[in-house]
């Protein structure tokens, strides 16, 4: 057990340090179009099409403080790929997709603390794959995509609060499928995407205030489908995906927008050629790339990637409850940890791509470990035991 004690916090400015991507722990399997968010530190990967082209049930989570996926229950709606999803308040929203010949129009809730899934009320919309999908401010917002009956331009939003849909005024643009979409400053976004033969640049913002449309400057890079993409502190940002000729781009392109200015600012590309329909996920301000196929070779991906986006602005955060502290931060020769646990716990640091540099067993109230050949930069300390996980920024000098 973790017995609560007051511990004193150290502030400190945000450290600019060297972004690349480093690879970690693979999925047990390949997928593409997996459903993918975190919630409480954990990242999720589920549904999705399998290195058999079928759409699958299964639910993986990822643990960055072991770098280790496991399987959790199932979805209990039925098997799909192309469907969508993200993290709110918490928990986690899924809905949409198709099935076969089937294109569903359901939509879900996901609770972490039981594992355990909810079924809302269904869209009163058409059933329809590959839509956009946005959340902020208590609403989900859906639409776009395409089913039997061809690309969809329509928009509804969904009220959490009443359980209810409404339908708004059409995108803009034409109707599309496989859009990139995120919620970013006060509003929510979407465009790209493709129409049979026709890759999309445009991009749309969506007045959450009014329920009225806004076309913003074109996307700058190359025109572009089936990526990833996700919303982190106030900006949005697009990764991967097919090109202009919908097949693999040279690089796997990253780009950030930033609403207040509408433009956009190319980031490092991950590793490869980009690739068709992958997953990410944001924790503690790094994200994590997953998955998708390879356009060139047709295989399945599995592999797992990490790049360091933003730091909190307290170093030295915990996730949860101050139940243990550490000094000096920043360090440079040895860290110090007390701590109140009552039997054995394990103390892990890892890097900035999720690789363990050190663990040790702290079967006492304080431990004193050299990082004197780590190199600069920043890393995790997790500290676990039996009931609890711990998390902290260190910053090695």
């Amino acid at each position: 057990m973790i017995k609560a004690f007051t511990s004193i916090l150290l502030f400190v400015p945000v450290i600019l340090f060297a972004q690349t991507w480093g690879q970690i722990a693979s999925m047990p399997v390949g997928k593409h179009h997996p459903v993918t968010f975190s919630l409480h530190g954990k990242g999720y990967a589920i549904t999705g099409s399998n290195s058999a082209d079928q759409p699958t049930d299964d639910v993986f989570q990822y643990d960055p403080a072991i770098n280790q996926w496991s399987e959790l229950t199932s979805f209990p709606g039925p098997d799909r790929s192309f469907a969508i999803g993200q993290a709110y308040n918490g928990k986690g929203y899924l809905g949409f997709g198709a099935s076969n010949t089937s294109y569903f129009n359901d939509i879900w809730e996901y609770d972490p603390e039981t594992d355990n899934w909810s079924l809302l009320t269904n869209c009163d919309c058409s059933g329809r794959r590959h839509p956009a999908f946005i959340i902020r401010d208590d609403k989900i917002y859906v639409g776009l995509g395409d089913n039997a009956t061809g690309d969809l331009d329509d928009w509804h939003i969904y009220d959490m609060s009443t359980d209810t849909w409404t339908q708004a005024n059409d995108i803009p643009g034409e109707g599309r499928h496989h859009p990139f979409m995120f919620p970013a400053g006060d509003h929510v976004y979407a465009g790209m995407g493709h129409s049979g033969n026709l890759i999309y640049d445009d991009w749309y913002k969506f007045n959450i205030e009014t329920d009225t449309w806004e076309t913003m400057a074109d996307f700058p890079g190359e025109a572009r489908v089936a990526g990833t993409q996700f919303g982190h502190q106030g900006k949005g940002y697009v990764l991967s995906g097919d090109g202009s000729n919908h097949n693999f781009m040279p690089t796997g392109e990253f780009w950030e927008y930033d609403p207040e200015t509408d433009s956009w600012t190319e980031l490092t590309p991950h590793p490869g050629i980009s690739r068709w329909a992958p997953g990410s996920f944001v924790i503690d301000g790094a994200v994590y790339f997953l998955g998708g196929q390879n356009r060139q070779s047709g295989a399945i991906l599995n592999d797992l990637w990490t790049y360091q986006l933003t730091l909190s602005t307290s170093v030295n955060e915990f996730e949860s409850n101050r139940q243990a502290q550490f000094y000096p931060n920043p360090a440079s020769d040895m860290l110090f940890i007390e701590n109140t646990f009552d039997g054995n716990a394990t103390i892990t640091i890892s890097n900035i791509s999720g690789q363990i540099v050190h663990q040790v067993a702290a079967n006492s109230k304080n431990s004193a470990i050299d990082i004197s050949h780590f190199e600069s930069g920043v890393y995790t300390v997790f500290i676990q035991s039996d009931t609890n996980t711990l998390r902290k920024k260190l910053i090695v000098q």
